[in-house]
């Protein structure tokens, strides 16, 4: 037998695993509302088990449990380690979703749900790798252990405490983080680290009661107030104007620039899926590609403050809340940016807003390319795809990847994946490609041959 075998054999697989994904991505589990997560763990366990691996459920405090499962088949052999998490985002707003969200369908050449691309997609595509191997040869070629949490959309805030717990069982050769994507046009990427988030929740009261607009001469405005405060954070560019935020953030090296010239990224297919006019920072692909890879973020997530229903009513509010998040590149951390934040705050005359930090736990990482997991994808990828794929230095987004790489000690990169610039992550009518998610497998199959 050989790998093409087995990537044959996922092939086969496909229209089995995409029923098993319609079964998960039926559980509703928003973590951000607590919902449907005890029952979506049992599932992920008895996925788990029903496809050869020791598994088992460990509570948390506080928290849902957290799943873990291994297959060791050789002690000799590497052991590469999958994390996965089984919550999803919000579907807010859900006027804007085409089809059901916790009803998913294929059509279009397209699998519509929450939760396919991100990333209960990328489980049901890994374990589809695990049973072509399993079909062909017996047993995989490997050692592999799986975790996967369920609050990973909300920060991470119970499985730190997981993790120094049991970092021996974590233990790996490497570790592949939820999974990459595609490009537009079909090439895969993988990701060597992530950036880092800061959520906070700015609320400016300014009475104890609303009051009648007519007052309005004399009486303050939270909303404004906070839009004043939120003005001092970030200029029309996008560059944040706390000072010092950059101090400590990674700059490109000449490596990593020449392997972002290279790549394939098309910002006019971002405007396509998006539907927007214009980016911030012009037009220049490699350009913006460097903004968006190694530029620390600040983007308001959502604003509120009095009175928005249907109708008018005449009202001056007594309060005004914002959600900020910004984004962090490795080396920049949670506690000393937000440190800094309430420092420029207090300083610009805001220091009557309160501040409230979510419980995130995600940190900045990266590792480095020559790492064996790392090989090992670049690897897979010619065998799966006929190509390499695209290698970035970190995620643009937040995610577990330091847990392992500093915690456990265990390299990890994002990919291989399912999804593609156009997934729609935490966004109404949230898709993968088919195309994408038998790649995907394939490079997962061969993956595990390669480490």
């Amino acid at each position: 037998m050989t790998l093409e075998d087995v990537l044959l054999q996922v092939e086969s697989g496909t229209d089995k695993a995409l029923e098993t994904l319609k079964e998960y991505c039926r559980f509703p589990t928003i973590s951000a509302h607590k919902k449907a997560q005890p029952e979506t763990a049992a599932f992920v366990r008895r996925l788990l088990a029903e496809n050869g691996f020791e598994a088992r459920e460990y509570p948390t405090e506080g928290g849902p449990n957290v799943v873990f499962g291994q297959m060791m088949v050789d002690e000799r052999k590497p052991t590469l380690l999958m994390y996965q998490h089984y919550d999803v985002q919000p579907v807010d707003p859900l006027n804007e979703w085409k089809r059901d969200p916790f009803d998913p369908t294929i059509q279009d050449g397209k699998f519509w749900g929450r939760g396919c691309g991100d990333t209960k997609g990328n489980l049901i595509m890994q374990l589809l790798a695990v049973q072509a191997w399993r079909a062909v040869e017996g047993r995989p070629p490997i050692n592999l252990k799986f975790v996967v949490e369920g609050e990973e959309e909300v920060g991470s805030p119970h499985f730190a405490s997981f993790v120094h717990a049991n970092k021996e069982i974590l233990k790996a050769d490497g570790a592949t983080i939820e999974g990459g994507d595609h490009l537009h046009e079909g090439t895969p990427k993988i990701e060597l680290g992530c950036k880092g988030i800061l959520y906070v929740e700015m609320v400016s009261r300014t009475a104890s009661v609303d009051q009648h607009s007519s007052y309005a001469a004399i009486a303050p405005n939270p909303a404004w107030r906070l839009i004043h405060a939120l003005m001092t954070l970030r200029d029309a560019k996008g560059r944040i104007k706390v000072p010092g935020w950059y101090e400590d953030a990674r700059r490109p090296t000449a490596r990593e620039l020449r392997f972002l010239k290279s790549s394939l990224f098309s910002s006019q297919a971002l405007k396509g899926f998006w539907g927007v006019s214009e980016f911030i920072g012009g037009d220049n692909d490699f350009e913006l590609l460097r903004r968006l890879i190694y530029s620390p973020t600040c983007t308001i997530c959502g604003f509120v403050s009095g009175y928005i229903e249907q109708g008018t009513k005449t009202v001056n509010p007594a309060v005004a809340k914002a959600k900020i998040d910004f984004r962090l590149v490795p080396n920049m951390k949670q506690e000393k940016q937000l440190a800094k934040l309430r420092e420029h705050l207090k300083t610009k005359g805001f220091g009557d807003i309160e501040l409230m930090p979510a419980a995130e736990k995600l940190e900045s990482a990266a590792i480095s390319p020559s790492a064996r997991v790392v090989k090992a994808a670049i690897k897979g990828s010619i065998d799966a795809y006929g190509r390499e794929p695209e290698v970035w230095p970190w995620s643009i987004g937040a995610s577990a990847h330091g847990f392992f790489n500093e915690v456990v000690g265990v390299p990890s990169i994002s990919g291989p994946g399912v999804s593609y610039d156009g997934s729609n992550f935490h966004a109404p009518n949230e898709n993968i490609r088919l195309t994408d998610f038998v790649g995907g497998s394939k490079h997962m199959a061969a993956m595990f041959a390669r480490m």
